[in-house]
């Protein structure tokens, strides 16, 4: 098969990128995803920004 990759056009090879860049970066977000959802399960509470309702004065 390594033999064959220099005989494939460019439209070609920019294909396989492509589809190896959107794979890497659907892993990641799938990653973050499960992340946040851990996080989300094992704390009891969600993603807060800025101060939450422990930090009143």
């Amino acid at each position: 098969m390594l033999a064959d990759m220099p005989e494939c056009p460019a439209r070609t090879w920019l294909a396989m990128m492509f589809l190896s860049a959107a794979g890497m970066l659907f892993l990641l977000l799938l990653v973050l995803t499960i992340a946040a959802l851990a996080r989300y399960v094992l704390t009891g509470h969600g993603i807060t920004i800025g101060r939450g309702d422990h930090d009143q004065r």
